[in-house]
This record gives C-alpha cells, structure tokens and sequence, in this order.
C-alpha cells in the first residue's frame, strides 16, 4: 500500500508542477464530460431511445454498467472514505472521497457501453476501429483530467476504471443474453 500511494504522490506532484492555466480550462471542460449531472443526462436519453425503441436489452445493458457503476463508486467511497489530495494541488475545490473516481467510472461505463453498441452494429471495420478509439480517447483524457486537475490521484482513476469496466462487461453479458433468449436485435 505504501508503494501505491507513493506513486500516486509523485504522479500528483509531477502533474503539479508543469500545469499550465490553458490545459486547467481545457481540462476542466472535459473533465464535465464524465460528470454525474452530464452522463447522468446521456444515460436517461439514451435509455428512452432504447425504451421507444423497444431496445429493452439495450436499456437493461445501459442500466447495469451506468447504475451498477454508480452504486458501486457509491459504496466503495462511504466504505474506503479515502482523502482528495490536499486542496493546494487541486485546480478547483472537489468535496466528497477520493477513492474510486466517480468521473472515470461513470465515463468508461457509458461511453465504453456505447461504444460495444456501436461495435456491435457497424460492419466496417474502419468505422468500428474509429469508434472504438474516439471512446478510449475521451474516456482516457476525462481520467487524466481527473489527475491533472488534482482532484484525484492516479490510483482513484485506475479503481474507477476497474469497477466500470467489470459493470460494462456484466452488461454486454446480459445484453447478449437478453438478445439471444428474445431472438432479436
């Protein structure tokens, strides 16, 4: 544990020491990108277009990796009630515990969802490929953003995208099951 947080100062610090006040608002307005008030939006839109639809797999799929996400970050935060790093390295105040990043969770279960959605659905290897890689650019960046901004440290990102990524492979799981017992797309 000593060798973890170790790290993550020393990834804090080096961060720390080269920001820049343009990369502070670049950053912070992608940081939004995996906020709760925005994802949040994204995940009721695209659940009522899967709904109206009748995509009720996809909805299903949609509300294990977002929620179950959620409520994991939720819980792993009141059980671990881990620090942000001392407020002199954030960029902008952030309350709440550190530990795991809600913002890399959250991105990486919606956009890493949808992105096995779009997979799923485009023939074209070139597009599938663009996908693909649009998606672990922007969910990648919101982790770093999160760092950057020194809101949260290193290991926090990676837990984030841990706990995500379990919940969005249960989904597909349960997508594919859903799909298979219907017999429809």
């Amino acid at each position: 544990m000593d060798a973890i947080i170790s790290l993550d100062q020393y990834i804090l610090e080096g961060l720390y020491a080269m920001r820049n006040p343009e990369a502070v608002q670049v950053l912070i307005w992608i940081t939004e990108l995996g906020s709760t008030t925005f994802i949040g939006g994204l995940t009721i839109s695209a659940g009522l277009v899967f709904l109206f639809r009748g995509k009720v797999a996809y909805f299903t799929g949609l509300a294990i990796s977002v929620a179950g996400s959620a409520a994991a970050v939720y819980f792993l935060k009141e059980l671990f009630h881990r620090a942000r790093p001392d407020t002199i390295f954030q960029a902008y105040l952030e309350t709440g515990f550190s530990f795991p990043s809600g913002h890399a969770a959250m991105s990486l279960a919606l956009y890493g969802f949808l992105v096995w959605l779009v997979w799923r659905h485009i023939p074209q290897t070139g597009w599938r490929f663009a996908a693909l890689f649009s998606a672990a650019l922007l969910i990648g960046v919101i982790g770093f953003s999160r760092m950057y901004l020194g809101v949260h440290h290193a290991s926090d990102v990676l837990g984030g995208f841990l706990i995500a990524g379990m919940f969005a492979w249960l989904a597909t799981i349960a997508t594919r099951k859903m799909l298979s017992l219907t017999g429809s797309e």
